[in-house]
């Protein structure tokens, strides 16, 4: 796909689904991407309405992330969307949960970040799973650097690094079996972690730090789970396997997405939490068989899960569905 233009509605703010799609179709070069912010990426920010009202109507695409239409937005961003509602053809429904954040029959794309069918009402033929990506920024090390030598560069045993709150009680439990199991264990970190520099890149709201992906880096392996509504797959997923972690994670089923991981091959699944204290026993007990892992679903991520691989898969549904 030569030669085409693309226009992204976004919110103000980093939004981990549209920056791994702008990202990616930066990389991939073929088509210009246009924003009415300069976030997530966007080389070529539009800032007066009425020339984004132009730049729009001129694009071929037209996207609208579901972020943009959040109510702090609404004299800012919403009618930008009123003036050029007829050219929207995509959105881009990255949220945490699993109901629609607009209704998929007023597009001719419908992208849909949680996407379960079990949960969903309706059979939409237009939506269709746009999961997140491994972001550049991800790489603490390079993109080209071999899991081999990411994994012997580790020092520690174990991380656990999330937040826990009244949107995800689970967590609570989850920090407190591992703190039972290994809070001797000065290798061991579970909690949040905010030292270090603030990433320069990207605007994420100040919630990545350098010394965020230090830790993922020097940590055989990252322990995650869901997010806010029941989330089944997070950005700290693909942060832990940019750094060559073996992943921890609660069942991701229905798998929905091409290339999915399997437990056992590529990460590893618990479904309780004595689950998981045994599993991270027995695999900081058998390096040779966790780095096995680890590094499967380390080679997963560069084939499949990149920027610019997002990007690619969004270019041929484009070309399917518009």
């Amino acid at each position: 796909m030569k030669n085409k233009s693309l226009f992204v509605i976004g919110p103000h703010h980093y939004c981990h689904s549209t920056a791994a799609l702008i990202e990616g179709l930066n990389k991939l070069g073929t088509m210009k991407v246009f924003s009415n912010a300069n976030h997530n990426y966007c080389k070529h920010p539009v800032f007066n309405l009425d020339t984004q009202i132009k730049v729009a109507k001129m694009a071929d695409y037209v996207l609208l992330a579901h972020s943009a239409l959040e109510e702090k937005y609404k004299n800012k961003i919403q009618p930008l969307v009123d003036e050029v509602k007829d050219k929207i053809d995509i959105f881009l429904d990255g949220s945490d949960y699993f109901h629609y954040e607009d209704n998929p029959d007023k597009y001719k794309l419908y992208l849909k970040r949680e996407l379960d069918s079990t949960k969903l009402n309706g059979n939409h033929n237009n939506v269709k799973p746009f999961i997140f990506a491994a972001e550049d920024r991800h790489f603490t090390k390079t993109l080209n650097a071999s899991h081999y030598n990411l994994w012997q560069g580790k020092t520690d045993d174990l991380v656990c690094i999330m937040s826990a709150c009244e949107k995800r009680p689970w967590r609570f439990d989850i920090m407190k079996s591992l703190e039972d199991a290994f809070g001797h264990n000065d290798k061991v970190f579970i909690g949040e972690y905010r030292e270090g520099r603030q990433v320069t890149t990207i605007d994420t709201g100040e919630r990545h730090h350098s010394g965020y992906f230090d830790k993922l880096l020097k940590a055989r392996i990252s322990v995650d789970s869901r997010g806010c509504g029941e989330a089944r797959q997070t950005g700290r997923f693909w942060e832990s396997l940019a750094n060559g972690c073996l992943v921890f994670y609660q069942p991701i089923e229905p798998y929905v997405w091409p290339h999915s991981y399997i437990d056992g091959e590529d990460f590893i699944v618990y479904n309780d939490n004595d689950e998981l204290v045994e599993k991270a026993k027995y695999y900081l007990s058998n390096d040779k068989e966790a780095k096995k892992i680890a590094d499967r679903g380390f080679t997963k991520l560069l084939q499949h899960h990149t920027t610019q691989q997002r990007a690619s898969q969004f270019l041929f549904l484009i070309e399917e569905y518009l």
